[in-house]
């Protein structure tokens, strides 16, 4: 995984929200909370967050749909909720794509052609729920480990046989990557909304410095993953 460094540059995250839960996404909010923008909002509210001004950057969310209408998000957020980029006007070399978890059976083409094109140049892909079906429906995860939302393994295992489906609460592996930057692919999958949740959690506290992640993301949302489930389910 990646060193715990400020990124030298805008940290940019791609997500696919259309006709996803709304709780499928939730985990940008803990990279949200790591950005510039919300520092400058809450500097000078505690001398703990201030500890941290110099570890904050910029970061941009490209919020992806076939077009710029409103887009159907469950519970009936149809109308407050508007994509910023369409899948064919998103760049493709992001440093993360988040995937949410539609029905199986949304696939619309420019989703499809998107997903093929970023999949080497971006290099931390992840997917929430049935979201590796998603992505599974582009062929990109045949003959990779990765997981979905546990209700959902025997139909995505019927669906796509040549995916080895894990009975996990995350699975983390390699992707192709061949974008600038260096460093190696990153293929993160997530079961349901919780879970998802927690796997964004820990791909931060690997990736950028623990102490700036607890105090700006866990700690005002009040979640602690070492607490909570982790990435096994129990038996």
């Amino acid at each position: 995984m990646a060193s715990s460094t400020t990124p030298k540059k805008t940290f940019r995250v791609g997500v696919m929200l259309e006709a996803v839960q709304l709780s499928d996404i939730m985990g940008i909010d803990l990279l949200g909370n790591l950005s510039r923008e919300y520092m400058d909002q809450v500097k000078g509210l505690s001398e703990e967050i201030d500890l941290f001004d110099a570890h904050a950057f910029d970061m941009e969310f490209f919020y992806m749909a076939p077009t710029l209408e409103p887009t159907l998000m469950t519970p009936g957020l149809r109308f407050y909720f508007k994509p910023n980029v369409t899948y064919d006007d998103c760049p493709r070399d992001l440093d993360i794509v988040i995937t949410g978890g539609p029905l199986p059976t949304h696939q619309p083409p420019q989703a499809a052609k998107f997903m093929k094109e970023a999949w080497t140049k971006t290099r931390v892909w992840m997917t929430t729920c049935t979201g590796s079906m998603w992505l599974a429906s582009t062929g990109l995860l045949d003959g990779r480990k990765v997981t979905t939302n546990r209700c959902g393994l025997p139909l995505a295992r019927q669906i796509y046989p040549g995916i080895e489906w894990l009975d996990q609460r995350w699975v983390v592996g390699e992707k192709p990557y061949d974008g600038s930057g260096g460093g190696k692919g990153e293929l993160w999958t997530a079961g349901g909304a919780g879970a998802g949740i927690h796997m964004i959690a820990n791909y931060c506290l690997q990736n950028f410095d623990p102490k700036f992640v607890t105090a700006l993301a866990l700690d005002p949302l009040q979640f602690n993953p070492e607490e909570s489930t982790g990435q096994f389910y129990a038996k």
